[in-house]
């Protein structure tokens, strides 16, 4: 659902599943700001709207870095955590029942905002709160909707230099290649994975011995990634990736 163009004053009812403005929604929490941020025309803006983004992703610096650092590459400062009370917005609230689906009743806040400002500062904090909020994607820096529970670094956009692979499945990629590159344990890992799956297709292991290879196979790979991040010593280092080779071609 594409976020509407909003008009003021505007009423919104925030109930625990989402709100709606007027009859449309319901919407995620967040996706207002999430718009805004990714240049969605969702009101009329004030000059050009950057005095307004970033009091925003000071905000989100404020309260979300608690849940996770969603600007990246910063981290909140002590004293930012006074600044929200300064923020203070005009609105009216109070309770009221929204009518859902099959003519349900929910119980919801609705407040009655003048300015796109007020509505956005509502939002984000509500949204924050849900464990919801903008983050920038590690690959081609937009923001999109991070959602409670979901961990994922990279957006669902088609990855720069891509004709229909995104950022997100581009991005794990990407990670996973480098630890591929970067770590002989992981080296290791896939050559021999690929060995013991090609035996498993073939019919020369049974299921149920090569879910035991690879959760031996992971354990020992991650104990040695461990142990050489833990040493310098080029010998000690040899010997761990030696002994890793023979553990994972055992069977």
């Amino acid at each position: 659902m594409s976020f509407p163009r909003l008009t003021f004053p505007l009423t919104v009812d925030f109930c625990s599943a989402g709100y709606w403005i007027g009859d449309q929604g319901p919407f995620k929490y967040g996706a207002a700001v999430t718009a805004f941020f990714t240049d969605g025309d969702i009101a009329e803006v004030p000059n050009d709207g950057i005095p307004l983004l970033r009091e925003l992703e000071r905000q989100l610096q404020t309260f979300g870095n608690p849940l996770n650092p969603y600007v990246r590459e910063q981290e909140a400062d002590i004293e930012l955590l006074l600044w929200p009370e300064k923020m203070a917005v005009n609105c009216s609230m109070c309770f009221a029942f929204h009518s859902i689906a099959d003519g349900a009743m929910v119980m919801a806040e609705r407040y009655v905002f003048s300015s796109l400002r007020d509505f956005l500062y509502v939002e984000l904090g509500k949204s924050i709160a849900h464990g919801n909020a903008p983050r920038q994607c590690r690959l081609c820096g937009r923001w999109f909707l991070h959602e409670q529970g979901d961990r994922m670094m990279y957006c669902e956009r088609t990855a720069p230099g891509e004709e229909s692979k995104t950022c997100r499945e581009a991005g794990a990629r990407a990670v996973f290649e480098k630890k591929i590159q970067d770590e002989a344990a992981w080296k290791l890992y896939k050559r021999a994975y690929k060995k013991y799956y090609a035996r498993y297709m073939k019919g020369n292991m049974t299921e149920d011995e090569f879910k035991t290879w690879g959760a031996h196979a992971a354990a020992q790979r991650d104990t040695v990634r461990l142990r050489l991040e833990g040493t310098r010593d080029p010998e000690k280092q040899a010997e761990l990736i030696q002994r890793l080779k023979e553990e994972l071609n055992k069977l």
